[in-house]
């Protein structure tokens, strides 16, 4: 009798410590589940922080260092300002004016990843895009990408009217050619371009009000689509812009 108590004694003790040993087992896997789950958190947080700082598919590139050496790409640049932006600003003051601004700026970030732009910076009222030449004419992105965020504008009228009691629209300019791109800065890094292509779609767009024109592109973009069939490619005029000495065919576009 004596020999079976100490038997089922001993089984006791070692069912109990598999039961620790198992218990341990698994809140060893728990804690390392909780702690894997909090790095893939805040890894997947500071990588869409970084995206939406630097832009989708700048960060990659500048951890990797790409642009740490000035290097030369063939872009696409489009400068799209709002029309009537002194009025709006007298009629709806400061604040509200800031607000309208912001909800603009709001709706072309839903519009750019379906046409794969990249927003290089925001100036006032002005938004800079861009696109690697390939993937700006492909499916005519960089064009297509004007025409829809115009029409989520008026898709949104009845919200822009209930806020601010107008219907926001903005002229812009496309404009392709080389371009320098560099990592800059070291307490505020971000990678920018240089050269005389950026320039040339900046005067562009400031011309879109002499010639009553909400889209103007140059004649290397023109170039790329005169064979679509969703727009009308009008030539406008041949302009020498600010700074240069050879004159610059302009186009407008509009939809057909």
């Amino acid at each position: 009798i004596t020999r079976i108590i100490g038997i089922a004694v001993e089984a006791k003790f070692i069912d109990n410590a598999d039961v620790q040993y198992s218990n341990l087992f698994f809140s060893s896997i728990s804690i390392s589940s909780t702690v894997y789950t909090i790095f893939m958190i805040a890894g997947i947080t500071f990588i869409k922080q970084m995206n939406n700082k630097f832009g989708p598919g700048i960060l990659i590139p500048m951890l990797l260092g790409k642009y740490r050496k000035p290097r030369e790409e063939e872009r696409i640049f489009m400068f799209m300002d709002l029309k009537s932006s002194t009025k709006y600003a007298e009629d709806l003051g400061h604040l509200k004016y800031s607000e309208m601004i912001q909800a603009c700026f709001r709706d072309v970030n839903k519009v750019l990843p379906k046409y794969f732009a990249e927003i290089y910076q925001y100036v006032g009222d002005e938004v800079v895009l861009t696109w690697l030449k390939e993937e700006g004419f492909n499916k005519l992105n960089c064009i297509n990408f004007y025409f829809a965020f115009n029409d989520l504008l008026n898709q949104k009228k009845d919200k822009y009217l209930k806020s601010f009691g107008v219907v926001p629209e903005f002229k812009a300019s496309i404009h392709l050619g080389k371009i320098i791109v560099a990592e800059v800065g070291d307490i505020k890094r971000e990678i920018a371009y240089h050269g005389d292509t950026i320039n040339t779609a900046s005067r562009i767009q400031a011309l879109c009000n002499l010639y009553d024109k909400n889209l103007l592109i140059s004649e290397a973009v023109k170039n790329k689509i005169a064979d679509s069939k969703h727009y009308s490619i009008d030539f406008i005029d041949e302009t020498i812009l600010k700074g240069k000495t050879k004159g610059v065919r302009l186009y407008s576009v509009k939809e057909r």
